[in-house]
């Protein structure tokens, strides 16, 4: 019986995640006016009935959907804090988050139709990540300090904020591809020595 029940539950939880990836990409290519409850529920195999076993409506469904991909964006750039370098976790973090802003298809639907009500989304789901980002930043920046990687006299939180608002600056223009104010992968490695002058001081000669 319990077997039989696990095997309920596990193909109920691959259904659910069907859905949830057939949804991403639909809100991805299509935007939240544009993916309807037909088309996410075809392209996840599922019947509509199906669908809303799992989720109230496609608003339920978008609120999900941009809770997961919040939740990836941050695991991305909480990678880097393994690395033994200080200055070498920052550029892991740095650039994970570009990648990730710049090859997610959701996060540029976010400014397609009803852009105000789909960035206020966004914004409350992601809130409670920007302590979490500037504790990531503070917590690399202190290793380094007290590692003599960094330079002593460094004013951590403030630093912190300021490699924050960078990051945050540069993820968004790549996901926005807003011509007038564009985003390479030369600006970021100007951007990432940037960082690491600053933070090492005059020993800094840039990342390798």
């Amino acid at each position: 019986m319990s077997q039989a029940i696990g095997a309920r539950q596990a193909e109920s939880e691959r259904r659910r995640r069907r859905i949830l990836d057939a949804a991403r990409d639909c809100f991805g290519r299509l935007g939240f006016a544009g993916a309807t409850v037909e088309t996410i529920a075809s392209e996840a195999g599922v019947s509509n009935g199906l669908l809303y076993q799992f989720f109230r409506n496609k608003e339920h469904l978008f609120e999900v959907a941009i809770g997961e991909l919040v939740r990836d964006w941050a695991r991305a750039m909480a990678a880097g804090e393994r690395e033994p370098s200080a200055t070498r976790a920052l550029e892991v973090m740095f650039r994970s988050s570009y990648e990730f802003a710049r090859q997610s298809p959701l996060l540029a639907a976010l400014l397609t139709e009803d852009a105000a009500l789909q960035l206020a989304r966004f914004q409350h789901r992601s809130a409670d990540r920007v302590q979490a980002h500037r504790d990531l930043v503070a917590r690399i920046l202190r290793r380094g300090v007290a590692a003599g990687e960094l330079r002593r006299d460094l004013d951590v939180p403030r630093v912190a904020d300021l490699i924050c608002q960078l990051q945050v600056d540069y993820s968004t223009r790549a996901y926005r591809k807003d011509r007038l104010h564009p985003v390479d992968d030369a600006l970021i490695d100007a951007a990432v020595r940037f960082i690491a002058d600053a933070v090492r001081g005059c020993a800094g000669t840039g990342l390798n």
